[in-house]
């Protein structure tokens, strides 16, 4: 008696489409799973390999000075790195954080006094009358104002707390960030050398070109963004100290985040300004308004030079993208904008300039005469 079974079974079973639709199955499970691992360490290990990328160079420097030794150059850079960006963070943090305890003290044993404003603040064009009558009533009754703008006030101070402990988290993360930069400093050549390969297989010899073009991006936003807004918010700092400038500490870690964010240091230069005139001797007006101008035109100075020195694109392009990557994905979009921006350029450059190939060949083209 013949079998009634069908052979359809046993030849899907043999069937290669199958065993790769498997093994492709498979293979995602893996990667959505090492995905899903290391998610918490994603932003870590992004700031982790822009922070290696700027670095190199001097990694390379100190390298040949230290007769090859690789581990030792990438440890002594990432204690520097600690001690000149985690140090000042932190001491601005616990700054900030103790004259904001003073106040609290000062207020509540009724010390706290505000020196009532001057007639100048009138003059000031829209706001004048405003400021000074709200000044005036808290210079004279400081709990009385309190008290009566309750809501406006637990508002100020939340939204000051909820800054502060994002900064705080943020020096966090940007501490492991260095750590971890760290060991792929230590590790530079066997990861450029996966890098290539890896760019090579997915995309054929380009991949090299794109290698090279992400690492010269990286190091053009960290000096035309970063470097150019820690200058800004140094030279600032330095104004706020020598004036006497309240909670200058607060304002130096503002200046930061609003020149990184390309905003500029204008809106605290110019309620600096404001408050000094109102409340200092002529002299010290005139030269903080000057030197917070200088600060100002700083960024107009070094931004168009850092960010397109040697750069693989235009430096509208690189600034583009890092604006445009800022506003859709936050710091690191500073980064990611400018080189996926820079890549695209590449890209569609390559596409529209003309290929040897694409010329017309003499000798068909005269036989065709």
């Amino acid at each position: 008696m013949e079998s009634n079974e069908s052979p359809h079974p046993q030849r899907m079973s043999n069937n290669p489409v199958v065993h790769y639709a498997l093994q492709l199955l498979a293979l995602s499970l893996l990667l959505v799973w090492c995905f899903m691992i290391l998610q918490p360490f994603i932003t870590p290990l992004v700031w982790a390999s822009v922070l290696a990328i700027a670095l190199y160079p001097a990694h390379e420097f100190l390298r040949k000075k230290l007769k090859n030794r690789n581990a030792l150059s990438a440890t002594i850079i990432t204690i520097l790195m600690l001690l000149m960006i985690i140090g000042p963070a932190v001491w601005l943090m616990v700054a900030t954080v103790d004259e904001f305890k003073e106040l609290g003290n000062a207020y509540k044993t009724g010390e706290l006094h505000i020196p009532p404003p001057s007639e100048k603040v009138k003059t000031w064009p829209l706001i004048g009358s405003k400021v000074h009558s709200y000044w005036s009533e808290a210079s004279t009754n400081l709990t009385g104002f309190v008290m009566k703008h309750q809501d406006e006030v637990k508002s100020v101070l939340l939204k000051l707390f909820d800054l502060l402990k994002s900064t705080g988290t943020g020096i966090a993360i940007f501490t492991l960030s260095i750590i971890i930069s760290g060991f792929l400093l230590a590790y530079a050549q066997p990861a450029g050398d996966f890098m290539n390969k890896l760019l090579v297989r997915m995309i054929g010899p380009m991949g090299e070109s794109i290698t090279g073009s992400t690492a010269l991006t990286v190091r053009n936003v960290a000096k035309g963004v970063l470097g150019v807004a820690v200058i800004q918010s140094i030279l600032a700092g330095i104004g706020l100290v020598w004036a006497g400038v309240p909670f200058a500490g607060l304002w130096i870690l503002v200046c930061l985040i609003l020149a990184i964010v390309q905003i500029g240091i204008l809106p605290v230069s110019i309620g600096v300004i404001i408050y000094i005139w109102g409340q200092s001797d002529t002299t010290t007006a005139i030269l903080l308004t000057v030197w917070m101008g200088f600060v100002g035109i700083v960024d107009n100075i070094l931004k168009p030079i850092l960010l397109g020195k040697g750069a693989p694109a235009p430096m509208l392009v690189v600034f583009l993208g890092a604006i445009g990557g800022f506003m859709v994905s936050g710091f690191i979009g500073l980064f990611t904008g400018a080189i996926i921006l820079t890549l695209g350029y590449k890209l569609v450059m390559s596409w529209v300039s003309p290929h040897p190939d694409d010329k017309p060949d003499n000798a068909s083209a005269q036989t065709t005469t």
